[in-house]
């Protein structure tokens, strides 16, 4: 006869049935998972900020409970864009609150970086580029991010015909990106320098994983504001939010 389950063996139970009611269907009220679970509610509580606290749930900010990039990320062969946008959403809002300046993610899009997210700073001088904007890749911290990672293939497909200036400072020939991307390759990060909008420098970082589509995390900064004690600061910050990221993901 098997013995009767205590009560660590319980909350496990009651915790992987909340993960199985919201992978049905998301985002649940807490009155729903309430109901579902039949179990106090200050047990409840104190339930989902474990799962929160571990990544396998999220609190979307109405009300609503959702599963957790750890959840999504389980098992999954491959992220689309929307888990990408959940996986790091609150890692660009770590970024954004730990260096105060505005963060990005974007992805490749026939040779153009697309901005996806961003986290804005709440400087008075600060940068406003909103989802869905467009910019060549080659003139921005994001697009060499990008296409350093990208193989030699996927690479040659990707880069424009003509290098048009959109600053004074942008590369504007295949040599000089080319060579851009090999130090790119080499320190593991990307900058601009006033390439893309004058005024405007970034740093940027890849996402490459087998499990999650090709994707960049940049920081931008009004040129007035960008020391180089800022800059170290950036690119290390920019490191550890790639390593926090893609340690959540499967080896």
């Amino acid at each position: 006869m098997s013995e009767r389950p205590g009560p660590s063996v319980k909350s496990a139970e009651r915790a992987l049935r909340l993960v199985e009611l919201l992978a049905e269907r998301e985002p649940r009220s807490f009155t729903e998972l309430y109901r579902a679970l039949d179990m106090p509610k200050s047990s409840l509580h104190a339930l989902l900020a474990s799962l929160a606290h571990q990544g396998w749930v999220a609190d979307d900010g109405r009300d609503g409970v959702s599963l957790g990039y750890r959840a999504r990320a389980m098992g999954l062969s491959g992220l689309d864009e929307s888990d990408v946008l959940d996986l790091v959403g609150d890692v660009m809002t770590q970024l954004r609150v730990h260096l105060d300046e505005t963060v990005h993610l974007a992805r490749l899009d026939d040779g153009d970086v697309l901005y996806l997210a961003s986290r804005y700073s709440r400087q008075a001088l600060g940068v406003r580029f909103r989802p869905g904007r467009r910019m060549p890749a080659y003139a921005t911290a994001l697009g060499k991010a990008l296409l350093a990672a990208l193989p030699a293939p996927e690479l040659a497909a990707a880069l424009p015909g003509e290098y048009a200036a959109l600053t004074p400072s942008t590369l504007t020939s295949a040599a000089a990106l080319t060579a851009e991307l090999d130090r790119v390759r080499a320190a593991g990060y990307a900058e601009d320098h006033e390439e893309g909008t004058v005024g405007l420098q970034c740093a940027a970082v890849a996402l490459q994983h087998a499990d999650l589509p090709l994707v960049a995390l940049s920081c931008s900064v009004p040129v007035p504001r960008m020391t180089d004690a800022k800059r170290a600061a950036i690119v290390e910050a920019l490191l550890a939010a790639r390593a926090t990221v893609l340690g959540r993901l499967r080896p």
